[in-house]
Order: structure tokens, then C-alpha cells, then sequence
């Protein structure tokens, strides 16, 4: 008799009635053992924006970048690292990009240039999910995303928007929308995942204009300027003991040629680097900092606690994906999936110098549910950076109460033109393991495209029926949520047609979302606090209905300010931001007419 696991028990319950059983999560089961060894925490100091190098945009006009191999330094424990890396002309930039800080409606051209000469990951290639006749072990192809952009199709930098070596891209960006932590990302079908774990990803601030409405300037009238500005980068990753990357392949899956496939669902590091550093330490002066946390991170979620002493401190964070909130809210933890970012300010004034202040992390791998221990298969990482405090005073201007000259335009007060019911759903083969993720149960390339009206606000609501939470990010706008519901995962599954009765499991392409309304369970929890602002990344959790209101183009709330100051027409996707969930195949098409 074959043993159903936990996943084709949910799947199998849409048509047997049977409930969800508690248990081991089985994806993550199998976690791949690192190198032994691990390098030295704290020993490393945080390169600041300095140190990661600026690229000033604010006065327009057209900058070059170069797409390049190099080797870097995460450790001096390890060996160099091949890794990728942006490089500005005159650059030796060895991983990320540099910062590129840019004004609210100035915009700009940047031309990419795709220099590399071989992948660094080669090895970790899937080419069942890479377009037939690619050779990116050689010549990998490239796609420059401005994540939580209010761009053209054409300056998307789309999955299927690539270039290869020798070759390069122009982009224009109007920087049309509020003042927001954005940042740039490789986005290349199918690879995604390698180029950006490899280090093609940085960060765009976006600033408003001194004189003007906004506070957001850079130059600490309102808030901490540079050096008290500092971007933190976070994103785990694995060596293998002489520096190279390591990216373990999935022995609960085959490849054509017998080899273990190198698709996993999802990974997993045990090493936490910030800015390209290992476990590093920054030195804080007595004051205020403005820390600019990007969750850049393949498939980690983050549950980051600032603990001295063993007391979490209580912080404020300021802005959410698309800019600022209307007013700080106290916290003292903070839940990043990846590509969400979070704006905050700590105030070390209160501590005495010497005092040491450790940056937890208490999420669960896979997220929320994964086990809470190494042994299981979990791979937690408890710590992931220090912050040193100095005797000296810092920033201590103190913290606006109000972040906006006028608050934020509140979306739920304004009729949505339609609602759309979105699930979220994942595949098993028989044996009960996962093959992939898609959105609508339907794979990138199928014809059954999504479509909206041009300057229209809609209500999508994000039906997840898997058991793992996934970052939901939208190209070209900058959203509103609204809150999120429980709902009856087998009942919803048996309506819409998804599981193939002859298996018992979900098969792609199969039936037609359906309205959640009958299967609600309990009533809807608004939005916290901190997630009342605008969003492009939303972390839809297993089990639940988390919704949302999307303008697609800055007319949607009928002339009311919106994040997004431009309207286009054109092609976008919407996926998961867990970059192996996107690069097979959790994600899908729309289009603005």
C-alpha cells in the first residue's frame, strides 16, 4: 500500500473529504548538510553605501552598468567566491551592484552591458526549465528587473526580456511614483534563481526632491541621511569548503540523464550573509539609523528581532515596499519574505557603549510550518548580523510623527471595477513530491492569460491551498492590502476541478478558479499596522484568502494620489518570489489593455 504523504492527502481530500493531517513538512525533509566548518561570526565588517559604491541618477541623463564575472571575498575563513556582480565603468565591483539613488520624476536611461563569460553555477542548471536551445552554462542570458518599478513593458526586464553576452539592453525609468527603497534583479527564465544567488541584484533608492512635499530627501532634514542610512542586504547562502557556491541538487527528483535534478523546491543556505558579507558587524554610533532591509533571499523568510541582553528592542519601521507610511509604527519584530522590503529606524542612543546588538532570525524553513530544529531537515538560521555601539552621539533628530504631507489614499474606500479569485496551488508526482508550483493551476506559457482595463483598480484574491506561505509580487504597480481570511482548502480544491479524480492529485491545466465565498472560514483579519502602506510583495500564507487592491495605472482611484504615477499598456507577469517557485512555474502573464 502506497503511504500518502501530508501533500497528497490535501490534494486527495478535495475529493475524498479527508482533513489536513498535522506533521514533518516533506519538502523540507531533505535539507542538504553544508560544508564543516563554518566561518566566524561578527569579523567582517558591513559595507555601507559607500562601500557598495552610488551611482547618483538624481539629475537624469544615462548611466552604463556591466554584467561581469568576478571573484569575491565573503569571508577571509573561505575561499574566493565566482560569483557575478553589477560593475559601474571604472568598477572591480565583485558581487551586488552598486546603489543606484535616483529623484522622484527625473527619469534616466540605464544601459546594461551582459559581459559574462561563463555561470558560475553551471552545475545547478535545470535545463527542463530553461527555453530549448539555451546555452547558459556559456553564455547566460540576462533580464534587469526594476522590482517595484512603475515602468514600460519595454523597461520591464521581463522573464522573457533576455540578452546574452556580447550583447546589451537599454532601459528608461521615469521614477514617476513616491520615493520607495526599490531594487534591480536579474529575471531570466528559468534561471533567475542562479543568476540572482550568484550576486545580479542591488539596491535603487528613490528620493524625493528637497523643497518639496516629501520628507524622504537623503539629506537628514526629516530622517537619517548617509552614513546613518545604511541598505542591508540579506540572503543566505552555502559554500562548499574551497569558497565555491554550493547548490544542492534534489535526490527526490531524476533528471533525463539519471543525475539527480538540479531544481529543488526550494533552498536553503546555512551560512546568512548582509551585503555580501558573512555574519558581518557594523559599528553604530549612539543614535538613530535608518536601516534599509531588502529580503533578497531565494526561498527564506526572516523573523528579525534586534536582541541585546536577550531583550528584543523595539524599533519603528517607516515605509513599506513603495514608500512611506503614514506615520511609524512601533514594533519589535519584523517578517520579510524575499523580495519585500521594509524601511526602519532603530535608536541605539539608549544603549552604553560597548553594547553588543545581535540581529535574530526565528522563521522556519519552509515558512511558517517547516520543522524548528536541524535534525528534522530544518535549516534555521538563528543569527545574522551584529551592530557594535560606539561612544560617540549619532543622528538624534527626532522621528517624524506624520511621514506624509497627505496620507496615503485608502483603496478599500474605493469600488474595485472586478475581483478576481487567484489560487495558488502546487503539483506532486506520485510518489508525493513536488514537481512544481503554479498560479491558477495553469503553467507560464499557457494562452490563459489575465487581462485588465487600463487605469482600473481590482480586487485580487490570492487563494492559497498549498501548505507553504509564498511572496506574491505584481510588475508595474504598487498595491494595497486588505486583509486576509481562513478558508476550507479541500471543499475549495474539490470545486474547481483542479485534482484529476484518477490520482487524486492537482494536474495542470485542469478546471477554473471559483469564488472563495463559500468556503470562508471565520472572519477576515485586516492588515497590520505595518502592511497599511504600499505594496508590490505580498506574503500570502497557507490556508488563507489574502487580498488585495491592484490600480493598474494612475488613474485608478478616480485622479486620487496613487504610489504609481504612469499608466502603460502592455505585457507584465505576477509570480512567487521564491525564485525556484517562480522559475518552475509559479508564475503567469497579464496584460493592461
Amino acid at each position: 500500500m502506497v503511504q500518502l504523504t501530508r501533500r497528497q492527502l490535501l490534494q486527495a481530500g478535495a475529493l475524498a473529504g479527508a482533513g489536513v493531517l498535522a506533521g514533518v513538512h516533506p519538502a523540507a525533509a531533505r535539507i542538504a548538510a553544508g560544508p564543516s566548518g563554518l566561518p566566524g561570526m561578527f569579523t567582517e565588517q558591513l559595507p555601507t553605501l559607500a562601500e557598495l559604491g552610488v551611482i547618483d541618477m538624481r539629475g537624469g541623463g544615462s548611466t552604463e552598468l556591466w554584467m561581469r564575472n568576478a571573484r569575491h571575498s565573503f569571508h577571509p575563513e573561505l575561499g574566493l567566491t565566482d560569483t557575478l556582480a553589477y560593475q559601474a565603468a571604472g568598477s572591480s565591483q565583485t558581487y551586488l551592484g552598486p546603489v543606484i539613488i535616483a529623484a522622484r520624476g527625473t527619469g534616466f536611461n540605464l544601459t546594461v552591458h551582459n559581459a559574462i563569460q561563463i555561470h558560475p553555477l553551471a552545475f545547478a542548471i535545470d535545463t527542463e526549465l530553461v527555453p530549448a536551445g539555451s546555452n547558459d552554462a556559456h553564455y547566460p542570458r540576462t533580464s534587469v528587473h526594476l522590482h517595484g518599478g512603475n515602468t514600460s513593458p519595454e523597461s520591464d526586464g521581463g522573464p522573457e526580456q533576455t540578452f546574452l553576452p556580447g550583447t546589451s539592453y537599454t532601459y528608461h525609468y521615469d521614477n514617476n511614483q513616491d520615493a520607495a527603497g526599490l531594487w534591480y534583479h536579474d529575471h531570466a527564465l528559468g534561471l533567475t534563481r542562479l543568476n540572482v544567488y550568484a550576486g545580479l541584484a542591488g539596491g535603487y533608492l528613490l528620493r524625493d526632491t528637497p523643497g518639496g512635499t516629501g520628507i524622504d530627501t537623503g539629506d537628514g532634514t526629516h530622517l537619517p541621511p548617509p552614513p546613518y542610512e545604511v541598505p542591508l542586504i540579506i540572503q543566505d547562502r552555502m559554500f562548499n569548503p574551497d569558497g565555491s557556491f554550493a547548490y544542492p541538487p534534489n535526490d527526490e527528483l531524476t533528471a533525463p540523464d539519471g543525475t539527480p535534478r538540479p531544481w529543488a523546491p526550494e533552498f536553503f543556505g546555512d551560512i546568512a550573509t548582509v551585503n555580501g558579507k558573512c555574519w558581518p558587524n557594523l559599528d553604530v554610533a549612539r543614535g538613530k539609523y535608518r536601516f534599509r532591509v531588502y529580503n533578497g533571499s531565494n526561498a527564506r523568510f526572516y523573523d528579525l528581532k534586534f536582541v541585546v541582553d536577550a531583550t528584543a528592542i523595539v524599533f519603528h519601521q517607516i515605509g513599506s515596499d513603495g514608500g512611506l507610511l503614514d506615520r511609524p509604527v512601533r514594533l519589535n519584530k519584523l517578517v520579510l519574505g524575499p523580495g519585500e522590503r521594509a524601511d526602519i529606524v532603530v535608536d541605539f542612543a539608549g544603549l552604553p557603549a560597548g553594547s553588543a546588538v545581535t540581529l535574530t532570525n526565528n522563521a522556519r524553513t519552509p515558512f511558517p510550518n517547516g520543522p524548528v530544529a536541524v535534525p528534522p531537515g530544518g535549516s534555521p538560521l538563528r543569527q545574522i548580523m551584529r551592530f557594535t555601539v560606539l561612544s560617540q552621539q549619532g543622528y538624534t533628530t527626532p522621528l517624524p510623527g506624520h511621514l506624509r504631507a497627505q496620507p496615503l489614499t485608502k483603496l478599500a474606500d474605493v469600488a474595485p471595477a472586478a475581483t478576481r479569485y487567484m489560487p495558488l496551488v502546487e503539483v506532486l508526482n506520485g510518489a508525493g513530491v513536488p514537481i512544481m508550483a503554479l498560479l491558477n493551476n495553469r503553467t507560464f506559457k499557457s494562452p490563459d492569460i489575465t487581462r485588465v482595463r487600463s487605469d482600473s483598480l481590482e480586487q485580487w484574491e490570492l487563494i492559497n491551498t498549498t501548505e507553504d506561505a509564498h511572496p506574491i509580487h505584481l510588475h508595474f504597480t504598487q498595491f494595497q492590502v486588505l486583509g486576509r481570511q481562513r478558508f476550507d482548502v479541500d471543499g475549495y480544491l474539490a470545486a474547481t476541478g483542479y485534482v484529476d479524480p484518477a490520482t487524486g492529485l492537482v494536474a495542470p491545466g485542469r478546471g477554473y478558479a471559483v469564488p472563495v465565498g463559500p468556503f470562508l472560514a471565520r472572519r477576515p483579519a485586516g492588515a497590520p499596522a505595518n502592511e497599511r502602506g504600499w505594496k508590490d510583495t505580498v506574503v500570502a500564507m497557507p490556508g488563507e484568502v489574502t487580498r488585495i487592491v491592484v490600480p493598474f495605472g494612475a488613474a485608478a482611484a478616480g485622479g486620487a494620489p496613487l504610489a504609481i504615477g504612469s499608466s502603460f499598456k502592455g505585457e507584465y507577469v505576477w509570480h512567487c518570489h521564491i525564485l525556484e517557485h517562480e522559475d518552475n512555474d509559479m508564475m503567469q502573464r497579464y496584460v493592461i489593455e
